[in-house]
């Protein structure tokens, strides 16, 4: 990803997490991760694991294609598919999924 497209994924996380009234601090802690860390994604200075991603979507409420292109649309049958996956079948999804995208880019 460009620096630029971080930047914007990362405000679009930020504005979410001010929509639900957390600060960076809580937000780390929801997403089991450092405060440095979480501060570089919010600031567009670090990239983030599929799981990360995943993660985030689900406790902040975001569809992944939003926080990715800020494009906003009706349903996301990948999502709905990820979330009834059983868990042990989820990391093989995750996997899947960064793999495509490197064969996107």
């Amino acid at each position: 990803m460009t620096e630029l497209q971080l930047e914007e994924i990362g405000l679009r996380i930020r504005k979410r997490r001010e929509e639900m009234k957390l600060t960076q601090e809580q937000a780390a802690e929801l997403l089991d991760i450092s405060l440095t860390h979480y501060k570089n994604i919010e600031h567009g200075r670090g990239n983030m694991s599929v799981d990360l991603l995943m993660v985030l979507c689900d406790e902040f409420e975001l569809d992944p294609t939003y926080l990715l292109t800020g494009m906003k649309i009706a349903s996301n049958p990948i999502m709905e598919l990820y979330k009834q996956l059983p868990d042990s079948k989820k990391y093989p999804f995750e996997m899947l999924m960064y793999y495509l995208n490197q064969l996107m880019e």
